[in-house]
């Protein structure tokens, strides 16, 4: 092994594809994951970067060892920009939200005729996206956990939507995890930032970069796109009817539209050709998708919500409704106590996971609620109880992380849908998921 070699820290899907890239270019390279049987021996005086998955943290002791060494550490963001120079990028963070707003900014640019690729934190890894050329726009969903070891990353467009405790876990304090998250301005050329929450204003207050500010809950705070109490989103004079996106439903997605909204502003002229291209946007899947519609009740696959912040959305998206609320699964720091102002119009709660317990202490006097277990046992008591109501909607919002009884969030909204279809296997409704 020569100075020319990578050491990959971190061997998931980023890992794998950094790996991939590497080999590609002719580059020697060292794989130590934290699994392997057999850990390589490193020496340090051959070692020229190291590339960090997103996964792993800094206090990682190869982490450690190599900063001591004095070796440069970069991610596969670094490397995607490496080998597509010329190209224009697009990253996009925030606590929640990230995922809709990457798929919509990279929607309405396929929409309007540009040569787009879609990936990060949203599920495809960076380097395992086509190689677009300079005419192209890489739009990137970014995670602390990617912004906190990157360095350098040169964004055309940074997106910032939105900031509520999350992943203290790793970053230990909200002080951190802010500072990890404004690191997607460093090197940006232009951004589009919310300003709704304090946090957030605060981050803009500082921000010296030119930059436009949004507000998707309008309470006489300046902003150059907002949103006034009727869901009417506000554009350089024009108005846009938020109530019409039947995929987009929410004040916390009418966010997501008005950030992709101002993003799209900087590359395409014609608002009305944006808001045509955010009409047709199909919505993603475990973020409040409609499973099937009875005449009596909605199955919601809301899986991603796996935070109190993300769960109350779907909550406030739903007070209308009768909520059966299933809800648990390995529980965040900040638990389910700030969701009590819904309380009132939940029905009822299926508690299911690790977090059974914990939530029934939470819940007790407070709403009607059963200890469950599975999700599969929630879905049939939660159809049971509501298919005497009308107006009624069965939620799976966790409002926790999966990992507990599934591989990931997208595992648990795809057995929510498969048990919701065999309940229902006799009927003729439509399925939508």
């Amino acid at each position: 092994m020569g100075k020319d070699t990578y050491l990959i820290l971190g061997y998931g899907r980023s890992g794998k594809e950094s790996e991939r890239h590497l080999l590609s270019q002719g580059r020697n390279v060292i794989i130590y994951d934290d699994s392997l049987s057999e850990k390589p021996q490193i020496n340090w005086g051959q070692i020229k970067v190291v590339v960090q998955s997103p996964g792993i943290a800094s206090c990682h002791p190869i982490a450690i060892a190599a900063r001591n060494a004095e070796i440069p550490i970069c991610t596969d963001i670094n490397l995607l920009q490496k080998r597509n120079f010329g190209a224009k990028y697009i990253g996009i963070t925030g606590t929640n939200g990230k995922s809709t707003t990457t798929a919509l900014i990279g929607h309405i640019l396929k929409q309007c005729g540009a040569k787009v690729a879609v990936g990060g934190n949203i599920g495809t890894p960076s380097l395992a996206l086509e190689e677009l050329g300079a005419s192209g726009w890489y739009v990137l969903e970014l995670s602390s956990y990617q912004l906190e070891l990157s360095e350098n990353i040169n964004l055309d467009i940074a997106v910032w939507l939105n900031i509520t405790p999350d992943h203290l876990e790793r970053h230990l304090t909200m002080e951190s995890y802010v500072a990890a998250k404004e690191r997607i301005f460093n090197q940006a050329k232009y951004a589009c930032i919310a300003v709704d929450d304090n946090y957030s204003r605060a981050v803009e207050a500082n921000l010296s970069i030119p930059h436009q500010t949004i507000a998707s809950e309008f309470k006489n705070c300046p902003a150059n796109l907002w949103i006034d109490a009727s869901g009417m989103l506000h554009v350089n004079g024009q108005l846009f009817d938020l109530k019409e996106l039947n995929t987009l439903k929410g004040v916390h997605n009418w966010q997501n539209v008005a950030l992709a909204f101002a993003a799209a502003l900087q590359i395409i002229a014609d608002s009305k050709k944006i808001w045509q291209s955010i009409q047709s946007f199909p919505g993603l899947p475990h973020r409040q998708q409609l499973v099937v519609k009875t005449p009596s009740i909605e199955f919601i696959n809301d899986s991603k919500a796996t935070n109190a912040d993300a769960c109350e959305k779907a909550l406030k998206t739903f007070i209308d409704k009768k909520i059966f609320w299933i809800v648990g699964g390995k529980a965040k720091t900040d638990g389910i106590e700030n969701l009590h102002t819904y309380f009132p119009h939940i029905k009822k709660a299926y508690l299911i996971g690790d977090s059974k317990d914990r939530f029934a202490k939470d819940l007790c006097g407070k709403l009607d609620f059963e200890k469950v277990v599975t999700l599969e046992a929630a879905v049939s008591c939660a159809y049971n109880d509501a298919k005497s109501e009308e107006n009624a909607v069965v939620l799976l919002s966790p409002a926790c992380a999966s990992f507990d009884q599934f591989r990931d969030y997208e595992h648990r909204g795809n057995e929510f849908i498969k048990f919701v279809k065999e309940l229902l296997h006799d009927s003729n409704y439509i399925f939508t998921a």
